[in-house]
């Protein structure tokens, strides 16, 4: 009986994790922010794929920072946490 071994070019959950790969989360956060941030032209052309967990969070932590949602309140929100009406 011949025992169940993944493949060489096969990764599980487990190895994603172990290889410090970027998370399924982090390719979704990701994607979500590229349609509505004004920095998502410089990320236009990286694999998400490829990348590594710390750089996933700096690109999504940047892509936060420069977020235009499409709601009007939240965007009515973001400016009065940033102080746009203060006198």
């Amino acid at each position: 009986m011949k025992a169940m071994t993944l493949k060489d070019n096969e990764d599980d959950w487990m190895d994603e994790h172990f290889n410090d790969l970027c998370s399924i989360y982090q390719m979704g956060r990701i994607e979500q922010l590229m349609n509505t941030s004004s920095s998502a032209e410089n990320y236009e052309r990286i694999d998400i794929e490829q990348l590594t967990y710390g750089e996933a969070q700096i690109i999504i932590t940047d892509l936060e920072e420069n977020d235009n949602p499409r709601d009007c309140r939240e965007q009515f929100r973001q400016a009065f946490k940033r102080g746009s009406f203060n006198s």
